[in-house]
Parts: structure tokens; sequence; C-alpha cells
């Protein structure tokens, strides 16, 4: 069994991995960033071609979390010299427009209150059910997924970070003042500090080193569709009173017209490492949404399958536990985080104080205790 030491070793090199390690390798710092598949997969939770950016939430913390966010990517996009947002503007419909617009004055920014008419009016391909409110947020927009992992795993390893593919980390543990990490081949790398970005993975994984969280992981699904002429749209957040299973859009402005669109949390618990196809009924049910909100819009026969890692209360777990930062912004809705919570993971592994107040965030409040 070889041993060999690096400053952090993170694993899993998806959107909050590799903008961990981009900002490690961007400090000096040594960096093994581990992947189990290869960098880019969809078996995780940030493949396919397009992510939602919106400001808008339940609570003003994470608008404000938001508003940080959009200038890191930015200077992402500067950095990378890549297109990663594209602004779009965004709709948030149904009977929780008090509330957001309550969210949003808190947090100081700005919105326009629409009609189901005026909405018509603005998007032609777009009908919502007449006398539907609507909020309307013109910064929100469309992040392309797949594009941003490569970006932030390019300049990464442009820095000096080593990104390992194809290498399953099987067991964490303390090593002294260290962290080891042992993978399926026997290897074995020591750090002193890993920051586990694993996904659906990280449960087990942690629970390898004593960490018990309950990170429960689903198997979600996005079918795709065509309108039969170019348009600009809007992304799209259709909630109901209860707000389960919200179904959503999300445009693709690399075709216009095209976009995708499936149920919040309405997939089934699953392990990450299982066979899973598309669920036929939740194909349909994406179907006649599509159909009542862009009238001729015509499937295109694909299906999208990702994994969400959700905690009891939907907020994220991040924080340390010894020499291990625990990293799952997760829920389904952390990607529009990934630059700005890499560079905060990247304060955590090195004992720095993040610039964001992570104490909502904390793994050992009640919502997390086993």
């Amino acid at each position: 069994m070889v041993s060999e030491r690096s400053d952090v070793i993170v694993i899993g090199a998806g959107a909050m991995g590799t903008s961990t390690a981009r900002h490690l390798a961007a400090r000096g710092r040594s960096v093994l960033l581990l992947e189990r598949f290869d960098l880019g997969h969809a078996r995780g939770s940030s493949g396919g071609p397009t992510r939602i950016f919106r400001l808008p939430y339940h609570n003003p913390s994470y608008t404000r979390l938001a508003r940080r966010a959009l200038g890191t990517w930015r200077a992402l996009e500067d950095e990378s010299d890549e297109t990663l947002l594209t602004i779009t503007g965004g709709l948030d419909v149904g009977p929780v427009v008090p509330a957001t617009a309550a969210v949003l004055d808190a947090a100081g920014e700005p919105y326009e209150l629409m009609t189901a008419e005026d909405v018509h009016l603005r998007w032609p391909a777009l009908r919502l059910d007449p006398g539907a409110p609507a909020i309307y947020h013109a910064e929100a927009g469309v992040l392309r997924a797949e594009t941003t992992v490569r970006a932030q795993a390019r300049l990464a390893v442009a820095a000096g970070a080593e990104l390992r593919e194809g290498t399953t980390v099987e067991k964490i543990e303390r090593a002294g003042d260290a962290v080891a990490v042992t993978t399926a081949t026997g290897e074995r790398w020591e750090a002193p500090a890993a920051v586990v970005t694993a996904g659906p993975w990280a449960g087990p994984l942690l629970a390898t080193a004593g960490i018990d969280l309950p990170l429960v992981p689903s198997r979600e699904q996005v079918s795709y569709f065509e309108l039969p002429d170019p348009a600009d749209l809007p992304t799209l957040i259709d909630w109901n009173a209860e707000r389960i299973e919200v179904p959503y859009a999300v445009p693709d402005p690399a075709e216009p017209g095209s976009f995708k669109a499936g149920f919040h949390r309405s997939g089934p618990v699953a392990a990450p490492d299982g066979a899973g196809e598309p669920d036929p009924s939740l194909v349909a049910r994406a179907e006649a949404f599509a159909a009542r909100r862009y009238p001729g819009a015509r499937p295109t026969g694909r299906t999208d399958t990702c994994f969400y890692t959700c905690t009891p209360d939907e907020d994220f777990a991040i924080g340390c536990v010894g020499p291990i930062v625990v990293a799952s912004p997760c829920s389904g809705h952390g990607f529009k985080f990934a630059p700005l919570f890499g560079e905060v993971l990247a304060d955590l592994a090195t004992g720095a104080q993040p610039s964001v107040d992570l104490s909502m965030f904390r793994v050992d409040r009640r919502a997390l205790r086993t």
C-alpha cells in the first residue's frame, strides 16, 4: 500500500469539488482531486447541460447568498474565458408570490409583479392559467452545468491541482493529525485536511469516518422539449400550495425554443450505484405540463436522470468535523452557489475564516442529528 501526502484531498469532482480544488490550487496549496468516474459524468448531481440560477428563495439569507454567488460566476467566466451564465429572467408563479415578494423586499432585490396576460404578452409561447399571479426577477438565468465543471477542473489543474479520474474512495479515517483516504484499489493518500464533495455518495463515505448524517439520495429526472419556432423563454417555477413536487422549466439559451421540464423532489430514494431508468409516469407528467404551459411544444425523446442529496430540512450541510470538511450544498438547489462555496470550502480546509455565515448549515444542528 503506497502512502502519498498532499495539503488537501478533495473527494468528488462535480461542481463543488472542482470549485474547491480551483480555489485551493490558486492559493498555492497542493491538491489531490479524486473522482470515481470520468470528469463531467452524469451519474451524480452535476451532469447535463443546464441548471437554473435565481435569486428568490423562501429565506432572504439564501437570496443574499445568491446575490454574492452572481459575482463569483462572473469572476469564473472571466478567468475561464467561458460563457457559463446566460441571463433569461425568471418567473415564479402561484400562491407563493406574496411570500416571494416579501423575501425579495427583505433582501433589497427588485422584482416585477405580473398577471397571466402580462406574461403571455411578453413571452407569447408561454401560457399561465387565467388569473395566476406571477413574480418576475430579471437576473435569473441558466447555467451551463457540464461546461462549468470542466472549466473549474481545467483552472484547478492549470494552477497545480492533480486530478485522478476513475478513482473510487472507499474509506476515510484519521491518521494522527492528518486524514487518510483509501481507494478501492488499495492506494492510500494522507493530508492535513480532506473535503468531501461526493454528492449522493457522501453519506456512506462520511460514515466510514464515523460521521453519520441523514443525507438521502433521490433519483430525479428531467425531460426535454422544443417549440416549433425559436423563442426566448424565462425560467419558470410553477408553485403549488403544498410546495411538493413543484414543476419547473429551464430554457436552453444555446437553442432558443428548447427547454427541459421536471418536478422538484419527485423521484424515489435510490442508491447512486444502482441501475436506474427514467420513470415513464414522470415523463408523461412532464409532457402534460409542457403541453399546458407551452402549447405546441414537442418532446425530443430525451430524458436525463441525476441525483439530489437531501437533508431533512433542505438546508445545506457544511462544516468541519476535525480535519474533515463536510460539503453537501445539496437538496436540489446548490449548483447556483458553486463558485462561492468552493471559496468557502477552501477556507474551511485551510483554517481560514469563511466570508459566509455558515451557522444555518451547521452539521451538528438538530435537523441533522441521527
